[in-house]
């Protein structure tokens, strides 16, 4: 018989201190402006419950107001409250805190958990000319600490009051520092005045100090007890901090283990050093024993101060907590199975830890020993002193015992009668169930019957038995697999299950590409295709298959934006090929096909290589086509470019509706005939004067069997092509994989003859001739047919020749003088050109003026030599010498 033992259900609530408490002004930063409201506020983060939550507001130790929070949430959330100030010069320099204060129930610890911001220091401006660097100053006793007082307003002077350190008044700087190497008065408050000009009064501005000095010792102990402490006693821990200042700066913080409980604040308003005691209330539970507790002293000394604050911990306080004995989880009815044994019934606690005994009957008995189904009902007890012991009585249970198999395979529809037995005392009753529903046996198996079933066998006890039926069935259809289209890029998944025992194998038959990868499990196959691209497109199949059987599905994936993959590949895939020549192309795959086949002229060869001869060509645009079926892709056709051409017959030159010599200056035109060639479109007919090309034709003709085909060019020739060389060139341009250079035909060079009017070329205008002389006047011209010259004068034709005619006149006399007229004539054309004969009596002039110019000279040459033979008479006249000529004879 079982029998219950009732539960009682107790609350507790939990209360959790804030995890931080911090203060800022709304929306501003930086000083204040005297005669402004700011908004404080205090943000307290994760605390609970919010209904006992008081923010109380401290401008230095006074107390300004509190906020009380009314919600109903108990689990840890974060809270804020708002407190308006207006700012005034009496708050320059002044700290504002807030507190949070978690209010405990009655259960809850003594006294209420609180956590203190850090000092909001608060400068105001007022317009007023004196300016502190810094506006406050932090400082450990007897260290150094300077500031700066400046003004940028004009003044009589400006000085430093203060005890130690004072700066006397200077009239000629702007800025003046107070500078102390020891600070040694705990209570200093440095002054700077400034006498400015048209003000009756001094601006005066107090500099804020804080002089602090960190403890000498921390120390934790118990007030009034040494040694082990006792479960469930209140006792009292002290924390001394000897000689720190100032006091209400000092947090003393209290820790269990790295738990923080509580603080401690102080508001005593001491500025020196003195000796200060905080205390924690505890009550020990068996939880403490090996607790660690501890003490640290933190000064609190604003944004100003080093950070972090200074601190000094105390050394652990290590306790020690007895409890009990106590006897418990020790039921009045113990129901054992056989061989079982009483080792972990009825723990035992407390510490010391006490030594229990096992009584059976009365008797010491050894709890380890296993029971026997004989040993039914037998009282036990569990004894430790007078005071503390347990009586057990013990029933020693056996069974039920089940014989079962545990798996059974079946086929589908198959009947099942599992033949399992239950042994035991009591007897047991013995029930199936599958899912918790109640079944029957003998059974036809269907697959939804299949999985686990519980033989559950109830005496005194309940054993039970887990079957596992296995039906077995061949894989149905495929479920969760379907077409799919998507973008280039995208993430593909194909999921494929089928409903099969025992579970499917699946296999998937596709193109392989690097991006696709197959997942299988808990009976789907996932095949994955990552940033899907042309080469995805195709089908894909998922085979599901155990041993009884197997199904398949094929869906398709098609990949939008991107061309799907045709992994043929045809060598050479552009083929220039003459007529009547043959050439052999190449269709292979790295992809393993399952039918690969060329396609031409109506045939089809089973294999990749394709003689491709010119001759079987039933007309000039014939498409060898390459086709291949690829496991997972579309079938595709890839095919040769044929260029077949043929070069021409023959190529001639002529000029059109002419033969003979041409005229210069008149207009003709060449044709160049190009017989039986292919493709027309790929000709080329190039124009040649001697080895200067003029001109290229092309043609956009598509016919691409051979034809007749003519150019032209329209000439004008002048007498400098007389027996030129015109020519004409077919050219085929069949692209880089035709033969180099291009196959070419040249025709026979047409020689022409150019008919130009004569030209006579003599520049003789006029001609002096002198009397009595002989002159030669010769007429020449060029011309072709070649012209006659002839010379005429006073319209006789006195002397004809061909292309130069030469007229001589003997001893020219002023009869012969006058127009002499050269003319050339050719076929139709003449000209003529005359000169001008005269009479030149130059000669004569200059031999009578010779003539005379010798008579003068020998007249004078007589008469000087004449003169030089006269005689002379020399006489001394004061001693010079005369010479006086003689008279003559």
């Amino acid at each position: 018989m079982l029998h219950l033992t009732s539960l009682l259900l107790i609350i507790l609530i939990n209360v959790e201190a804030a995890d931080m408490v911090s203060i800022s002004v709304v929306g501003h930063t930086g000083p204040m402006i005297e005669g402004t409201w700011y908004e404080l506020r205090c943000d307290v983060q994760k605390v609970a419950p919010d209904q006992l939550l008081t923010v109380r507001w401290y401008k230095g130790q006074t107390l300004l107001t509190d906020t009380s929070f009314n919600d109903s949430i108990k689990t840890p959330v974060d809270k804020s409250a708002t407190y308006w100030i207006f700012a005034n010069t009496t708050d320059d320099g002044a700290e504002y805190r807030c507190e949070a204060v978690l209010r405990q129930r009655q259960a809850g610890p003594q006294p209420p958990t609180t956590e203190m911001s850090e000092p909001l220091l608060v400068t105001v401006y007022c317009n007023c000319p004196v300016v502190l660097q810094p506006p406050a100053v932090v400082v450990e006793y007897g260290t150094s600490v300077s500031a700066n007082c400046s003004t940028s307003k004009p003044h009589f002077g400006m000085a430093w009051e203060v005890p130690q350190g004072a700066v006397d008044l200077r009239e000629d700087v702007q800025l003046i520092t107070w500078n102390l190497s020891r600070l040694e008065d705990w209570d200093i408050k440095p002054l700077c005045y400034i006498n400015i000009k048209n003000q009756t009064k001094p601006d005066k501005r107090h500099l804020p100090v804080i002089v602090y000095k960190t403890p000498d010792n921390v120390s934790i102990s118990i007030v009034g007890h040494t040694g082990p402490v006792t479960e469930g006693t209140q006792y009292e821990l002290q924390c001394d901090v000897q000689n720190v200042a100032p006091v209400h700066r000092l947090t003393v913080k209290w820790y269990k283990g790295q738990t923080l409980l509580t603080d401690t604040f102080f508001n005593d308003p001491t500025k020196t050093p003195v000796n200060q005691s905080a205390t924690l209330q505890i009550s020990p539970s068996r939880a403490d024993d090996a607790a660690d507790y501890w003490c640290e002293a933190e000064l609190r000394l604003g944004p100003a101060a080093p950070q972090p604050p200074p601190t000094m911990k105390s050394d652990p306080l290590h306790i020690t907590v007895h409890y009990g004995p106590e006897i418990s989880d020790c039921p009045e009815y113990v129901w054992l199975k056989e061989g079982e044994n009483l080792e972990g019934y009825c723990s035992v606690t407390g510490n010391p830890l006490p030594e229990p005994r096992w009584l059976k009957a009365g008797k010491p008995t050894d709890p380890t020993s296993p029971l026997r189904r004989t040993e039914n009902r037998h009282n036990y007890t569990m004894y430790i002193n007078e005071d503390t012991r347990q009586h057990l009585m013990v029933f020693v249970m056996y069974g039920p015992e089940i014989s079962c198999r545990k798996h059974i395979t079946v086929l589908e529809n198959d009947k099942v009668e599992p033949n399992c037995t239950a042994e035991g005392f009591p007897p047991p009753e013995v029930t199936w169930f599958k899912e918790e529903q109640r079944v029957y046996f003998p059974k036809r198996m269907q697959r939804a019957d299949a999985g686990k079933y519980v033989l559950v066998a109830v005496n005194n006890s309940t054993s039970n038995h887990t079957l596992e039926i296995e039906v077995q069935y061949s894989p149905s259809g495929i479920m969760g697999l379907n077409d799919q289209s998507v973008t280039q890029g995208s993430n593909v998944d194909l999921n494929c299950t089928s409903s099969a025992w025992p579970r499917p194998d699946y296999e998937w038959i596709y193109h392989p590409e690097p991006n696709v990868r197959i997942v299988s499990e808990d009976g789907v196959s996932k095949l994955s295709i990552a940033s899907a691209s042309g080469n995805n497109t195709g089908t894909y199949t998922c085979i599901a298959s155990n041993t009884l059987g197997k199904t398949n599905l094929t869906v398709r994936v098609d990949v939008q934006g991107a061309e799907a993959l045709c992994p043929l590949i045809v060598n050479p895939f552009n083929v220039v090929l003459e007529y009547r020549q043959s050439v052999v192309v190449e269709c292979n795959t790295s992809v393993s096909p399952s039918d690969l086949h060329w396609e031409f002229l109506n045939h089809r060869v089973n294999n990749g290589t394709l003689l491709v001869n010119s001759s079987q060509f039933k007309n000039w645009d014939e498409t060898p086509r390459c086709t291949g079926k690829f496991i997972g892709l579309d079938t595709c056709t890839k095919h040769v470019d044929i260029t077949l051409y043929k070069t021409p017959d023959n190529v001639y030159n002529s000029i059109v509706n002419h033969t003979g010599p041409v005229i210069e200056g008149r207009q003709y035109e060449l044709q160049c005939d190009v017989q039986n060639v292919a493709p027309v479109h790929r000709l080329t007919v190039k124009w040649y004067k001697g080895q200067t090309l003029l001109k290229d034709t092309f043609f956009n003709d598509s016919i691409k069997t051979p034809v007749n085909q003519s150019a032209t060019l329209q000439i004008s020739p002048s007498r400098a092509d007389d027996a030129a060389d015109y020519w004409c060139e077919a050219e085929l341009r069949l692209e880089p994989a035709a033969p180099q250079p291009p196959p070419t035909m040249k025709s026979n060079p047409l020689n022409i003859t150019v008919h130009y009017a004569p030209q006579i070329v003599s520049r003789m205008n006029s001609v002096l001739v002198p009397i009595f002389s002989d002159v030669s006047l010769n007429c020449s011209a060029e011309g072709n047919p070649e012209p006659t010259v002839m010379w005429s004068f006073k319209n006789q034709t006195i002397i004809t020749g061909r292309r130069q005619s030469t007229l001589t006149i003997s001893r020219a006399t002023s009869a012969n003088a006058g127009i002499y007229t050269c003319t050339a004539t050719s076929l139709s054309w003449s000209q003529t050109r005359e000169v001008k004969v005269e009479e030149d009596y130059r000669f004569l002039l200059i031999s009578v003026f010779i003539i005379v110019f010798i008579i003068i000279f020998l007249i004078i040459l007589v008469a000087y030599k004449k003169k030089r033979t006269r005689k002379y008479d020399i006489t001394r006249n004061n001693n010079c010498m005369a010479m006086k000529p003689l008279k003559n004879n």
